[in-house]
């Protein structure tokens, strides 16, 4: 007991103190201190290490940096792995790629695939037909009253002859069409593409008694001759919006594909919070209206990719702003979620983080976040991934297996390559514990953050049914502390999140006494009898009912209570989660 006391009086020591610099008690500093978002860690799945071999890749490791937006990765016949990008910024008037000849390690110097045919916007999509030719449609510039206020990005096409030269590209449809994120070959071969064009009419909001679908309809595009000719779908898909946001898209960036029944499924991009859906039954000839799924979504695109052994795999920015709806992409695209399915969509596993934006900052101007992304699997059964806009442009690696993981933990270890901590107060960090230095987070909220619950965020794979239980090291004057649970991501600054989430656990100073000791915390949840108990050092100390959600749960929100400062706060020294079958209707509190 002698030396954890002294250990502890220690480590208090080195975390209130720093370069000449101490707190008061107001949580203000009395002289000169080192910002720590200068001299900590970083966070985020950027942090982990590249295995030196491919096969050991397992959790999503980031190789390098995206050669541009909104770039597409596909794989050729032979396992060459290409990413195509047009040259932005700069001119914008050629197509580009970058290949890799050992399954995405390393990659090659950039090459000139063809000339575009005038200047283009950014979004390009390419696929392989199953021949080994390529097919690619991209964006030119235009003026004409087919677009937007006069401005129109017309759609362009051209394939690869034999494997080897391209064709000369031709324009396909005059108007203005966003982002090209569904273009797949079909099982009978038919080319298919889906994309968001503007309706110039539609431009305007509408009065206030008519269904605003904002100034974009989904049409798709079909080619039964390799892409020779193209006929139009004979519908279109208009998605109602939220009016009172900033942008008035509309459903807008589908992507699509083809289930084993034949059928095509089609995900939308919308403001509404969820991805929406439609399915065609003829191959894209005729959708279905369009109407929501369970997916959580900020307002930004998807991409679905199909592995050889026939999963299927979901890449979407599962993210919301609680304290501010109307905040950039109305959510956000600080972090790009994946799951998998084994039966078609029907169920899925994982919702992890495969991709973190690499800033502290959360406001930045212009297109920036994970969102936006491309995927194929390599030969040897990995998914490469391409995403990313600004300097979140990334080219990820992971193995899809990790998605179906029922467990998780951390020790800080590998230090935060866990968490997010985006907007979290700065007094929130990486420590060493000096009794056996091993790492540990530090929570705390200085002075000037204590009207916010600033929290550090863990994401574990999505389970109805689990345990989480945390190891922690609750410091005198620890002014309280706060757990969450909740179905998709917030940034740590998000001041209403751990409120709005549906289990929400609050310990009051009164429940740790005087003295620093270690506390085990366990909290069980099960979505089926919708109850969920907190247990501290073994003790039954709380019991909720809570509306459970489609999926259940993945993520944890940290953080300190109330509405002032704790320059004291708790150290998290180890947390581990597992999905399993809890039956909670045995324990009950008198």
């Amino acid at each position: 007991m002698k030396f954890f006391l002294a250990a502890l009086i220690s480590t208090m020591l080195t975390v209130f103190q720093s370069q000449k610099g101490m707190y008061n008690r107001s949580g203000t500093l009395e002289e000169v201190y080192h910002d720590s978002l200068v001299t900590r860690s970083s966070f985020g799945m950027r942090l982990r290490k590249v295995p030196a071999r491919l096969n050991k890749i397992m959790a999503p490791v980031f190789i390098r940096e995206s050669p541009g937006n909104e770039s597409t990765v596909v794989r050729l016949p032979d396992g060459t792995i290409k990413i195509f990008y047009i040259n932005t910024p700069g001119t914008g008037n050629k197509m580009m790629s970058i290949s890799s000849l050992d399954n995405g390690l390393s990659w090659g110097e950039p090459e000139k695939e063809f000339d575009l045919p005038g200047i283009s916007y950014h979004a390009n999509s390419t696929i392989v037909d199953e021949r080994g030719n390529l097919h690619c449609v991209f964006h030119v510039f235009g003026k004409g009253q087919n677009g937007y206020r006069g401005r129109q990005l017309n759609l362009w096409y051209c394939h690869t002859i034999n494997g080897n030269n391209w064709s000369k590209p031709r324009e396909i449809f005059s108007g203005y069409v966003g982002s090209i994120r569904g273009f797949i070959e079909l099982k009978n071969k038919r080319l298919l593409l889906v994309f968001a064009k503007a309706v110039p009419a539609a431009v305007k909001k509408p009065e206030t008694n008519e269904t605003d679908y904002g100034w974009n309809e989904i049409i798709s595009m079909y080619s039964d001759d390799k892409g020779m000719t193209w006929k139009k779908s004979l519908n279109s898909i208009k998605i109602p919006i939220e009016s009172s946001r900033k942008t008035r898209y509309g459903g807008i960036e589908p992507v699509v594909a083809q289930l084993k029944n034949g059928k095509i499924w089609m995900l939308i991009r919308t403001n509404k919070g969820y991805l929406y859906q439609s399915f065609s039954a003829d191959g894209g000839i005729r959708w279905q209206q369009g109407h929501p799924t369970k997916f959580i979504s900020s307002d930004s695109p998807a991409t679905l990719l199909r592995l050889s052994d026939g999963r299927l795999l979901i890449f979407w920015c599962s993210e919301q702003r609680w304290d501010d709806p109307d905040s950039y992409a109305a959510g956000g695209r600080n972090v790009l979620h994946s799951a998998v399915s084994n039966d078609e969509g029907k169920t899925w596993k994982g919702f992890r983080e495969v991709l973190t934006s690499p800033s502290l900052t959360v406001n930045i101007r212009g297109d920036h976040g994970t969102a936006y992304p491309s995927a194929t699997e390599t030969a040897t059964g990995k998914v490469i991934l391409v995403s990313g806009q600004g300097e979140a442009g990334s080219v990820v690696i992971f193995d899809p297996s990790w998605l179906g993981k029922n467990t998780a933990c951390d020790q800080f270890s590998n230090g935060l390559v866990q968490w997010t901590l985006f907007g979290a107060d700065t007094l929130t960090q990486l420590v060493t514990m000096p009794e056996n230095k091993s790492e540990a987070l530090l929570l705390r909220k200085s002075a000037d953050h204590k009207d916010m619950n600033t929290e550090a965020v863990w994401n574990f794979p999505m389970t109805k049914q689990g345990k989480l239980e945390l190891q922690l090291v609750v410091n005198p004057g620890n002014e309280g502390i706060c757990f969450a649970l909740t179905d998709h991501f917030s940034i740590s600054a998000d001041r209403n999140a751990s409120e709005e989430a549906p289990l929400h656990f609050i310990l009051q100073p009164n429940a740790f006494g005087s003295k620093a000791l270690p506390m085990k915390v366990e909290i069980y949840w099960n979505m089926h009898e919708k109850r969920a108990l907190l247990f501290v050092n073994g003790k039954l100390k709380e019991e909720k009912s809570f509306h459970p959600t489609h999926f259940g749960f993945n993520y944890l929100r940290a953080g300190i209570n109330g509405a002032q400062d704790d320059v004291a706060g708790y150290f998290i020294k180890s947390l581990s989660m597992e999905s399993k079958n809890y039956s909670l209707l045995k324990y009950c509190i008198r």
